[in-house]
């Protein structure tokens, strides 16, 4: 057996040899389109060799230009498989200079088989015999060059600036391992395209007395490529054998601390889970879990929410949080919350995210039960401010109902007449009815405050707001000789919150306020409520009092549960009004001022005007 045979014999067993291994291995990671075009490389690099293999054996012009016409159908394949291999394995070269060079190739091959010979030989007169590795093959002896060679040399250069780009690009990224890829691989595929380019040509242009040999340096491209995916295989084997061991400890870490770990792997669409996260979102240990089945599990109410979150880390790589409701098979629904954080790959696109769960069922029973309790609280507040306002109340509604009373015994008398004055009648009668309507406003607002509700959040008019509470108060501030002043412009934007929550705010501050000035003299008892827009997204409003001020040292303590600076008091119509503050966004404080105290609180301003809207919510 000669040394030709022998030598291309083994060029193409190494070259199937190593594409049937990683075609092995893509068939295991579809994703992985590196795998793939190495093989169609190596087929490519095969094909060449068997059309050089041909030509230097061929008896005749014929047969020895159909040699070489397949070497360049060959040629293409690498070509594709290489700058495929570059794009997938690089992730960093430019897609129209790829679809350039890939698009001058396919031209070339076009070509090769409608002109000439082949795209370098137009015509071939004679062969000759000359001795190549100690035994006789065929070379040209006299032949025509095919003027379209040119293209095959574009397309070749086409190629080397495609490699070159994607290579400095990969260089640029700074990281060592990236650096010794683009040397590795992109220079030893820049050099060898332009080294079997420049042979075939001075072949083709009779410079070279020798065969075409280009399957030997496409032969060092695809050992360089297949040194890389080795160490990458053998980096993932042992990233491997370090997973199993850091999932051992994990699992033994999350265990003890009571929380589920996992991972997304966003290429296969996996998601691996720990034992407790697999229980906590009712999976059987063995499951193959995808990220549509965990999505399945989140409560609908909640699974909008949660794909919004998970949109916006695929697409700014931040940080993963959400607390949401999770339905297991049985119906049964516990809360939980995820925290996680994505990762990269070499080149630095997001391929998975990893992140721990925690079940917080307890927590939030827990928090539903203090919201219960300070609803209860805040309620208790309302019926105890109506108690300090029931004497005043009633002598209000004696007004109307006497009022009632002694129309309708006028109304008798004038029935009582053979000829009444029916218009007289009327008259009583439509009196009758707007008194009658002005005892049922009284009894809607009482019924109203003492009601036990939740937080309900609507737009509101502030203006409005302290009007609706002004006639519960009015009656009190005249018994007691206080001046009640309004100053809210009208133009104020509105405000997001709770009607009843915010009047009884408004009560507890306004009755303090005439609790404070008890001992003032009469003509200076003047209480002011005032409304202004701190900011574009907040309004404030004061309730100030012409007392005597908060001592220094009780100021910091007025919102203290049971604190109070009254005899009687019970130290609770300020830690309630300030939890339903807190509970709309905004805050609440007391300042005093020349001529008295004079306490604030904040809400915010509606959505709809650039402010805050907070979700229905219990207190």
């Amino acid at each position: 057996m000669s040394w030709v045979t022998i030598i291309w014999s083994m060029v193409t067993a190494v070259c199937l040899t190593l594409g049937t291994i990683y075609l092995l291995i893509w068939f295991r990671e579809r994703h992985s389109w590196a795998y793939l075009c190495f093989f169609v490389l190596a087929v490519g690099v095969i094909g060449m060799a068997v059309g050089e293999f041909a030509a230097m054996y061929a008896k005749s012009p014929t047969a020895y230009g159909a040699g070489i016409r397949w070497g360049h159908f060959a040629y293409g394949i690498i070509a594709v498989g290489s700058l495929g291999f570059v794009h997938f394995y690089f992730g960093t070269g430019k897609g129209w200079l790829l679809g350039a060079a890939l698009g001058l190739r396919l031209l070339a091959v076009v070509v090769n088989f409608s002109t000439g010979l082949n795209l370098h030989i137009g015509a071939i007169q004679s062969l000759q015999s000359v001795n190549f590795l100690g035994e006789p093959v065929s070379m040209l002896s006299e032949w025509t060059p095919n003027p379209w060679v040119r293209l095959g040399q574009l397309a070749a250069l086409a190629q080397i600036v495609y490699v070159v780009d994607a290579s400095l690009r990969l260089w640029r990224t700074g990281a060592r391992e990236s650096r010794r890829r683009a040397v590795m691989v992109g220079g030893t595929l820049a050099f060898f395209i332009l080294f079997a380019s420049g042979q075939a040509g001075l072949v083709a242009a009779g410079v070279l007395r020798m065969p075409m040999i280009v399957s030997f340096p496409f032969l060092a491209v695809l050992l360089a490529m297949g040194y890389e995916l080795s160490r990458d295989v053998r980096r993932a084997s042992q990233l491997g054998r370090e997973l199993r061991e850091s999932e051992e400890r994990m699992t033994l870490a999350a265990e003890a601390a009571r929380f589920g770990v996992w991972m997304w792997s966003i290429a296969r669409n996996q998601v691996w889970g720990s034992e407790r996260w697999l229980r906590l979102f009712g999976f059987a240990p063995d499951a193959v879990v995808s990220f549509e089945m965990v999505m399945q599990r989140i409560h609908p109410d909640d699974r909008e929410r949660v794909e919004r979150a998970v949109r916006r880390v695929l697409a700014d790589r931040s940080d993963y949080m959400a607390d949401y409701r999770v339905v297991l098979p049985d119906g049964t629904q516990r809360w939980v919350v995820t925290r996680g954080r994505m990762h990269s790959d070499t080149h630095g696109k997001s391929d998975r995210m990893l992140g721990a769960t925690i079940d917080i069922t307890e927590r939030k029973q827990a928090e539903l039960e203090i919201a219960q309790q300070r609803n209860e609280l805040a309620h208790a507040g309302r019926v105890s401010t109506m108690g300090q306002l029931a004497s005043t109340l009633a002598h209000e509604l004696n007004q109307p109902l006497g009022a009632i009373l002694r129309n309708a015994e006028a109304a008798e008398l004038f029935l009582q007449n053979p000829s009444p004055d029916l218009d007289e009648v009327r008259a009583i009668l439509a009196d009758i009815r707007k008194d009658d309507e002005r005892a049922g406003e009284i009894i809607d607002r009482m019924r109203a405050l003492l009601k036990r509700r939740g937080l309900e959040h609507t737009t509101l008019d502030i203006a409005e707001l302290v009007e609706d509470v002004m006639p519960l108060v009015h009656p009190d501030a005249v018994s007691r000789r206080v001046r009640l002043d309004i100053e809210i412009p009208r133009n104020l934007p509105p405000v997001r919150g709770d009607r009843v929550h915010l009047q009884q705010v408004l009560l507890n501050l306004i009755l303090n306020g005439m609790d404070a000035m008890g001992d003032v003299p009469a003509e200076a008892r003047r209480l002011t409520v005032r409304a202004r827009q701190a900011d574009a997204g907040t309004i404030e409003v004061a309730v100030a009092d012409a007392g005597h001020g908060v001592p220094a040292e009780k100021l910091a303590r007025l919102f203290e549960p049971f604190f109070t600076t009254k005899p009687n008091g019970m130290g609770l119509g300020l830690p309630i009004s300030s939890t339903i503050i807190a509970a709309h966004g905004g805050r609440i404080w007391a300042e005093n001022s020349p001529a008295g105290a004079t306490f604030f609180f904040t809400v915010p301003v509606s959505v709809a005007n650039g402010g805050w809207q907070g979700a229905s919510e219990k207190i």
